[in-house]
This record gives C-alpha cells, sequence and structure tokens, in this order.
C-alpha cells in the first residue's frame, strides 16, 4: 500500500523531535539564509503539508529538501507530472538528525538580523558560506559512520549563479567596514559557528569585489578590510572551533592582504597569530620563530601597545614549554613596553589586548611557575576590570582563577568558580576555555566522588 503524500514529511519533523510550529520556524530560517526573503509559513501549513492536502510550491520543496536532507520523493512532496516526478538536487538519504547543522542555521539567521541592513551585501554570499560548513559536518558525520549517505546540494554552477556580488561601490565598502566593527564586537560574546557563517560569506563577498578591479583607493580599503576579517576567521577556528588548519589558511589570507595593502600592523597581527598553531603542537621553537618575524614588519610601524602583545605571546610560549623564567622576562618587557609615551596608536580592531589582558598572561604564566599568591593577585584584577561581554576571556581568567584555588586547597570554592567558567561557555563556545576547564577537571580526579567535583561534572557535560 503506498504511503500518504507528506508521511515522509511528517516522519522527517518527528525524527527531530519538532512540533509543526518549530518546523516551520527552521524553515523561515533557512529562507532567510537561502534566499534573503521573509516567508509566511506557519505551522497550519506544515500540517496541510504532511497531510497532503497541499503540495509545496517548487521554493518551498527546496527548503524542505535542505532542511531535512532528503529528497522531494522520500519526503512524499515531489510534484508528479504526466511522465515523471521532479527530482531534487539531493540524494536519496534518511532524514539527518544532527542538531549542529539546525543550530548553525538559527545561529546564521539571527546573526543577519543583527547585522541591520549592511548586512544585505553578504546575502549572496550567506547560504553558500551556510552549505560549505553544512557538508563539513556531513562529511565529519559520514567518516565517524554516523551518518549511511552524504546528501547533495545545490550544484556549483547554481550556486555561482546565486551568489553575485555585484560591483565595488563607495556604499558597499563602507558597509564592509560596518560589518568588519561588528563581527570584532560580536566575537566576545557569540557562539562561533553561528559568527563563522557571515564571517566566511563576508569574505566571499570581499573576493567578488577585487575581482572587479576596484579604484586604487576602494581596492586599498578593501584588501585592509580582508586583513582584518580573515584575521578575525583564523581566531575564530583555531581559538573557538579547534580547527588549525583552517585557521593558518585564513591567517595566510590576512598577510597577503595586509602585504598587498602595506599595512604592517594587520601583518604583525596575522604572522603573530600563526604563532599559535605551532606551538598548540609543542613546535615552540617555530612559533617563536613566527613572532620574531611580526617584530620586523612591526619596525616600520613602531606600535607599544602591539609589541607588548608581542611580548605577553611570548610569554605564553615560554610558559607551555616549561620556561618560566623567559616567561617572567617577557612579561617584564611586555609591562614596560604597554607604558613607553608616543608609541601607542589608536586602532580600533585591536580590541583583543590591553592591560586587562597583560593581566590575564601574567595569571597564567606566575600561575604555571607555580608563583599561586601572585597569579591570584593578577587575575582577580583582571576579573575585576574585564567587560562583561567579553566572555570567552573570562572563562579563561575563571578556569585558571580555580586551578590556583585548588593548590590552597580550597576544593569547593574552586569548582564554584570552575563552574562560573562554564556558564560563561554556555554563552559563547570557546575551544580554548573548554581547554583550561579540562586541564582543571583533570587535577580534580582525587576527588571526583565528592559532590562539588559531581556538579562540575554535570555543567562540563552540558558543554560537550
Amino acid at each position: 500500500m503506498e504511503a500518504p503524500r507528506g508521511s515522509g514529511l511528517r516522519e522527517a519533523r518527528q525524527d527531530r523531535g519538532w512540533t509543526q510550529e518549530e518546523a516551520a520556524e527552521q524553515l523561515a530560517r533557512l529562507a532567510w539564509v537561502r534566499f534573503g526573503e521573509r516567508v509566511g509559513v506557519n505551522a497550519d501549513m506544515i500540517a496541510k503539508w504532511e497531510r497532503g492536502d497541499k503540495n509545496p510550491s517548487p521554493r518551498y520543496r527546496e527548503l524542505l529538501c535542505l532542511l531535512y536532507g532528503a529528497t522531494s520523493e522520500y519526503l512524499g512532496i515531489a510534484r508528479l507530472t504526466k511522465n515523471k516526478t521532479s527530482s531534487s538536487p539531493l540524494a536519496a538519504s534518511p532524514a539527518v538528525t544532527e542538531q549542529g547543522l539546525v543550530d548553525a542555521l538559527g545561529g546564521a539567521a539571527a546573526i543577519l538580523d543583527q547585522l541591520g541592513s549592511a548586512g544585505g551585501i553578504l546575502q549572496p554570499r550567506m547560504f553558500e558560506a551556510w552549505k560549505d560548513d553544512l557538508m563539513k559536518r556531513r562529511v565529519a558525520l559520514k567518516l565517524m559512520g554516523i551518518m549511511p549517505t552524504l546528501t547533495a546540494l545545490p550544484s556549483v554552477a547554481e550556486s555561482a549563479r546565486r551568489s553575485r556580488s555585484g560591483k565595488p561601490t563607495p556604499d558597499n565598502v563602507r558597509d564592509l567596514d560596518y560589518l568588519a566593527d561588528r563581527y570584532q564586537t560580536l566575537y566576545h560574546c557569540t557562539a562561533p559557528g553561528a559568527l563563522m557563517t557571515p564571517v566566511v560569506a563576508h569574505l566571499s563577498t570581499l573576493g567578488d569585489l577585487l575581482r572587479e578591479s576596484p579604484a586604487p583607493a576602494e581596492r586599498q580599503r578593501l584588501l585592509v578590510n580582508r586583513a582584518r576579517v580573515a584575521t578575525l576567521a583564523g581566531r575564530l577556528a583555531f581559538f573557538d572551533l579547534h580547527d588549525p588548519m583552517g585557521a593558518r589558511a585564513y591567517y595566510s589570507l590576512a598577510l597577503e592582504a595586509a602585504r598587498e595593502a602595506g599595512d604592517h600592523l594587520q601583518a604583525v597581527a596575522a604572522l603573530a597569530h600563526v604563532a599559535f598553531i605551532p606551538a598548540a603542537e609543542h613546535g615552540f621553537s617555530a612559533a617563536l620563530d613566527y613572532l620574531h618575524g611580526a617584530e620586523e614588519h612591526l619596525r616600520s610601524t613602531p606600535c607599544g601597545l602591539i609589541k607588548s602583545w608581542l611580548a605577553a605571546v611570548e610569554s605564553e610560549m615560554h610558559t607551555n614549554a616549561g620556561n618560566p623564567t623567559a616567561a617572567l622576562h617577557a612579561l617584564d618587557r611586555a609591562r614596560d613596553t604597554l607604558v613607553i609615551p608616543g608609541l601607542t596608536l589608536e586602532l580600533g580592531w585591536f580590541d583583543y589586548y590591553d592591560a586587562t589582558r597583560l593581566a590575564g598572561f601574567a595569571g597564567y604564566a606566575t600561575l604555571r611557575a607555580g608563583r599561586y599568591d601572585d597569579a591570584r593577585t593578577e587575575l582577580s584584577g583582571a576579573l575585576g576590570t574585564l567587560a562583561r561581554s567579553a566572555v570567552k576571556q573570562r572563562a579563561v581568567f575563571l578556569a585558571d582563577l580555580a586551578t590556583v584555588e585548588l593548590h590552597d586547597g580550597n576544593l569547593d570554592h574552586a569548582c564554584g568558580i570552575a563552574i562560573d567558567a562554564a556558564h560563561q561557555l554556555h554563552q559563547a563556545g570557546y575551544a580554548t576555555g573548554a581547554g583550561r576547564l579540562r586541564e582543571f577537571r583533570a587535577a580534580l580526579d582525587p576527588w571526583k566522588t565528592t559532590s562539588p567535583v559531581r556538579v562540575l561534572d554535570e555543567q562540563l557535560a552540558a558543554l560537550n
């Protein structure tokens, strides 16, 4: 007996645990990312499609197939013609239940809303960026044996046809500068997977505009913008999403753009960020080489703030290499350089380092050097002056402070601080912060059956 039309649609929704209203909300989000359109889909429309009372229009069929990762035939919504059944661009497969794909979609749509009218320039590239992320996740699921069949998405030719960003104008160049400022603000308190979609769309849009042979002045601004946003993408990939290969590619793009634009400070930022990649694999010599290369660029445009940051980063490299003496010497240089008069430039894009962040570097270095009283002083001071919106950095400082308290035998207080750190990470995921918390939790193993540790474990489990 043939299944009623729309029955697969109902099963796909129920597999995800969605109500018909929730399915309508998800479809509306996808329409916004895919087409930049506000659609009037509601629970009643979903119900009619599922009962077979009404067949979705071609655009809604495409959206439903994308949302559920299945063909229109599987969902029971294929349009019947006299000779054949139309096929969707998706290969036949069961519905995909990986929640991260849905979260990324909803997050991307929400970020696009926050960007306001200037975000309209990203619309031709937004879906492509989300689609690329979706496919990467599905490849990972297939490799892990979770997903039996990869689904295909609209072809490259189709994406290219819909992904034209127009020609560079003073207005859209200005919009792109505004958007770079918005990403910078959102970075400190936004889920990285959600923010990465518009950031990647932004970089693709810049590529489109640069290929249109803009006037020299506009090209210069576009290149500086590319350097800035590509560095942010690298930070998202490395520090937030634990993707060092992706980070290296973004930093390379940033460095190329900065060099062509003659922006030595952006080049310094890109090179110094690359240093974290080999350092994470204990390649400390290579990491220091990148820092020295960054210092060479700094000779062309002296800046005390960035020079201090390089010394602070060097202190972290020495700390992780097990060389506390060199780490503390680097911290002294960072402090001395930060207060040199006349060398501090106004850099709107350089918002990830200041006296508060330096105190955080010092807290980490003194903690690992066994100077716990100094570490408590530095970390408590940093937490007292850190902006409340900087939830990612707060999580790192809290995890380090929890380690100090544990060393002094304050188990309950240490776990309470770590729980606060976990709450921060619930607001905005951050691989670096999660790593510090895992190190702290490993030190708690002797007390793993105690109530404070069990409560912490519940919070940490929610991060996974």
